[in-house]
């Protein structure tokens, strides 16, 4: 009788792993894949797709189906091609201060002659619009140019916090730099930090922007800019263009459309801001930060006592995501994704990335199509739920727990 419960209890388990293992995955849609030719590809992910995954992007899948008719799940990982910037600072030393009619001169001695591309100073002072010359010398006997009247500033007031004195400039490479500034009064020069940044572009992608709304909150003094895209996507950054040659400083928060609610008087839509800065006629205005999902965005410009800015444009970017993926037979490969349930896949390939050839062929992403449930749901409703399957397994486990209890008592007994 023993024997015969513990055939049906592993019989039993036997049935929820096959009922596991045997789910067919509930995805929401298809694309097929052409062009496979080598084990290693890559596969972008179009744009349309990024607002049906799950915000992990772990419910994405590629799946063949081989001539066996067998089902082969292929390992990917997620490739985010993203800007790569490497900063560098070298030490340094003012070593020498003077006074001319041209302005206050600081000699800058570096302790190991380097490459350098920026240099950011510090200063005690505040509320100063200063110009600034940049020579750089091997022996302090012959001086070369390398910035002229490179404009530095701070503005701090009950509206504005802003500081720009960072000189930025072509890589250079001497052992000495005098910096000039064209001030009136003496700068107090605190701090030096002298860098080298190397920066290897990623891959952007340009997202189209519909129609730029724009509107005026007289009470706050503030500009709000609206617009939205095609489809919701991973950006990561913006460059505002603004008409005019005026100088200006305005504070901006950078917000997207987290959710909406509708009531009787219509939307109510609900922002999050992501990004803060200053708008400036001294920088590009361009603006990045991590990568944020969103289709709609909202910009508050703060105008204070100053006319509202003619924004012209507003240009979209985000990073090139691709999934980097190993196929080892030959199939009908399809990319599904579309499943609020799935969890994240776990690959191997994922610790090997160092493997990969550095040239891999892109697949051609097909059409998407949306995969029927029909048949899928009549045969697996009752284990797509995972809770189900875990009832039944804490089920079992009580059955063979008593089974064990029942033995050890009557191995007592005995």
């Amino acid at each position: 009788m023993f024997h015969i419960k513990i055939k049906l209890c592993v019989s039993f388990i036997l049935l929820i792993s096959w009922c596991a293992t045997a789910q067919i995955p509930n995805y929401n849609y298809e694309r097929s894949l052409k062009g496979i030719s080598d084990d290693w590809h890559s596969v972008t992910i179009p744009d349309n797709v990024f607002g049906k995954l799950q915000p992990s992007f772990q419910d994405i899948r590629i799946y063949g189906i081989n001539e066996k008719m067998d089902t082969i799940e292929v390992p990917y990982y997620l490739k985010v091609n993203k800007d790569h910037l490497v900063i560098k600072e070298h030490s340094c030393q003012i070593i020498n201060s003077s006074k001319t009619d041209d302005g206050y001169f600081y000699t800058i001695k570096l302790n190991q002659q380097s490459d350098i591309s920026d240099i950011k100073l510090l200063f005690a002072d505040a509320n100063f619009d200063w110009k600034v010359n940049l020579e750089g010398s091997h022996d302090q006997k012959q001086w070369f140019n390398i910035l002229e009247n490179y404009r530095i500033l701070d503005i701090d007031n009950t509206s504005t916090n802003y500081s720009y004195t960072n000189l930025k400039f072509p890589t250079a490479n001497y052992l000495y730099y005098r910096i000039a500034v064209k001030s009136d009064k003496q700068p107090t020069l605190t701090s030096v930090h002298i860098f080298m940044q190397k920066l290897t572009d990623g891959i952007l992608i340009d997202y189209k922007v519909k129609e730029i709304k724009t509107s005026q909150d007289k009470k706050m003094k503030s500009s709000e800019v609206e617009f939205e895209l095609v489809n919701p996507v991973p950006v990561s950054s913006m460059k505002i263009n603004v008409n005019g040659s005026n100088d200006y400083f305005r504070p901006i928060s950078m917000q997207y459309l987290l959710d909406s609610v509708k009531t009787e008087k219509g939307y109510l839509y609900n922002y999050t801001t992501f990004k803060r800065g200053t708008l400036t006629s001294l920088e590009d205005n361009e603006f990045e930060f991590n990568s944020t999902m969103a289709k709609k965005f909202k910009m508050v410009i703060s105008n204070g006592d100053n006319q509202p800015l003619d924004i012209k444009s507003v240009e979209v970017k985000g990073f090139k995501y691709e999934l980097i993926a190993r196929f080892t037979e030959s199939a009908d490969y399809k990319l599904v994704y579309g499943n609020k349930s799935v969890h994240k896949p776990q690959y191997d390939i994922i610790n090997f990335k160092n493997n990969v050839p550095v040239n891999i062929k892109a697949l051609t992403v097909g059409n998407e199509n949306q995969i029927s449930k029909k048949n899928v749901q009549s045969k697996t409703s009752l284990f797509d739920n995972e809770l189900w399957l875990w009832s039944i397994m804490g089920i079992v486990i009580l059955i063979l727990g008593g089974f064990t209890y029942k033995m050890l008592g009557n191995t007592v007994k005995d």
